[in-house]
């Protein structure tokens, strides 16, 4: 006997394979039944040495066609039998076969329609059940992965198409997974009954009901259930802007999912809306490596371009007078990029700032965008100031080393900063104990990393009185964004950022070169002297 057909076949599908069998010189069938499904075995005579076995398959409309074009050639047999799973038994001892006819295979399959409820029958189902189960549902299928909409069906004065109420515990003990004591009790209890589409519930209860036990539908029921409540319970979040500053990184391609990105808003109790996602600072894959000056040309152009779009946003121009909604930001673009971003975002709590989790198992609510579960709740000294060099008094600039996801050594640091084993200028380091792309894995990491920022720009500017710092920052994005952000806090000094350009020699690490410099009135490319106004 042949391997049977995995999964089971529809109504459609089996009546494929049944003529295609019987083209291929295999014209006779065998059918093993019990109450509510069947199980079909082909072969070229009637009396065969081994059937070619197709497996469990829903003799619907289509295939009891074909099925009773082929009773009135006398090459049907037809096999009752009371096991509950007709998939593994084994045809040779599972009783005798009768000859088919059409009558006794429409009389079969009108039985078999009542027993799986698949024929519209619906009187063990009341109407408040009915609402029930419909509305826990959100109106929509309940089978993993389908969710189509039946709510048309449900529109007053339609007529019900209640098929559609299906039983995990079958209404009768005949029926998939029915049992003699349980069928009569859970008929009409909304726990036992699932919002299925035609074709989802034909697969449960006709296809393959060995598949789909007891155990299985009650899981899959009740993840529905939850799945339903809480997205409906996200409507009562409020609604929130999504902005990207989104693009490659050394010509790392960057894809953004707002679905995933929506979801950790809803772990934040925020919801999009329905409004699509806006970005600033997008540039294209041809831009990749942040040691060329097309690329910083190219990119500042953007930057413009993009600028007032930004401030229509943060003003509310964009939304004709209606009140602004908070930001939702998702940041993964280079270093200056996010701290500029984060310095025309503002540092208002009406912005909320996401991070992006690298080692993020994929799969789970919110992705990557997420925070991790079992983060415990940090030190409020996590975050450690250290002044690396005091100011001598009167001198004009200073060194703001961020050292949170690397330990970067001072000397890497340009001649001009860190030069025969000292400093250059007074310089304040902001690192923890142990530096990592990890270290913002819990939401209370961005306001303790906050406050020790503002500590030292306090101490940079009000008590050194400073009016140029030089900014080398190697932190994860949701921090360069919020050191930004604390610019604007306070009447600051010039900032003149640094990132690493990646090095021609393997194995070596490139050096810091100057990027852009902000100031309280315009941001300036630095590479041209070219300026974009942003007070």
């Amino acid at each position: 006997m042949s391997t049977p057909m995995v999964g089971g076949l529809t109504d459609d599908e089996l009546a494929a394979v049944l003529r295609a069998r019987a083209a291929a010189g295999e014209p006779h069938v065998l059918v093993i039944a019990n109450k509510f499904s069947a199980r079909m075995l082909t072969a070229a005579t009637a009396s065969p040495a081994a059937w070619s076995d197709l497996g469990v398959g829903d003799i619907g409309p289509d295939a009891l066609k074909v099925l009773e074009a082929a009773a009135k050639r006398q090459q049907v047999q037809w096999i009752e039998t009371s096991a509950s799973d007709v998939s593994e038994l084994d045809y040779a001892a599972s009783g005798p076969a009768i000859r088919a006819i059409p009558a006794q295979m429409r009389s079969w399959c009108k039985e078999r329609d009542k027993i799986t409820g698949t024929s519209g029958r619906h009187g063990e189902v009341d109407a408040a059940t009915r609402f029930e189960v419909a509305s826990r549902a959100g109106w929509r299928c309940q089978f993993d992965g389908c969710g189509e909409n039946l709510r048309h069906h449900f529109v007053p004065g339609a007529t019900g198409n209640y098929s559609y109420f299906a039983h995990i515990v079958a209404s009768s003990k005949d029926g998939p997974r029915g049992n003699e004591v349980k069928s009569p009790l859970l008929a009409n209890d909304p726990s036992n009954i699932m919002l299925m589409c035609d074709k989802c519930h034909r697969l449960i209860d006709r296809v393959a009901p060995e598949r789909y036990d007891v155990d299985y539908l009650n899981e899959m029921r009740q993840r529905n259930v939850d799945e339903v409540r809480r997205l409906l319970d996200t409507l009562r979040y409020p609604a929130a802007q999504m902005l990207v500053i989104g693009g490659n990184i050394e010509g790392q391609s960057f894809a953004f999912d707002e679905r995933i990105a929506e979801e950790a808003m809803w772990l934040r109790q925020l919801r999009t809306g329905g409004t699509r996602a806006e970005w600033f600072a997008r540039h294209g894959s041809h831009l990749r490596a942040s040691n060329s000056d097309v690329y910083w040309l190219s990119l500042f152009q953007l930057l413009k371009n993009d600028r007032p779009r930004l401030a229509g946003l943060l003003d509310g121009t964009v939304y004709g007078g209606a009140p602004r909604p908070p930001l939702a930001v998702f940041p993964v673009h280079g270093t200056s990029v996010l701290v500029l971003s984060g310095r025309l975002i503002g540092d208002s709590s009406s912005a909320h700032i996401f991070q992006f989790h690298r080692d993020q198992v994929s799969g789970q609510r919110g992705g990557q965008w997420a925070w991790p579960e079992a983060e415990p709740v940090p030190a409020n000294d996590k975050f450690k100031i250290q002044v690396q060099r005091h100011a001598n008094g009167g001198e004009a600039e200073a060194c703001l080393r961020i050292n949170l996801t690397a330990a970067v050594p001072a000397s890497d640091l340009p001649a001009h900063l860190f030069s025969d084993g000292k400093h250059e200028v007074p310089t304040i380091e902001i690192t923890v104990d142990s530096p990592s792309h990890r270290v913002m894995g819990h939401p209370a990491d961005l306001d303790l990393f906050g406050r020790a920022v503002d500590q030292a720009l306090q101490k940079l500017q009000d008590e050194w009185r400073v009016s140029k710092v030089h900014l080398v920052l190697i932190a994860p994005v949701s921090a360069c964004c919020r050191v930004g952000q604390k610019m604007q806090a306070r009447h600051h000094a010039e900032f003149i950022l640094y990132e690493r350009r990646p090095s021609t020699t393997p194995g070596a690490r490139g050096e810091f070169a100057k990027t852009i410099a902000i100031s309280p009135t315009e941001v300036t490319l630095l590479s041209t002297g070219e300026s974009l106004s942003i007070s």
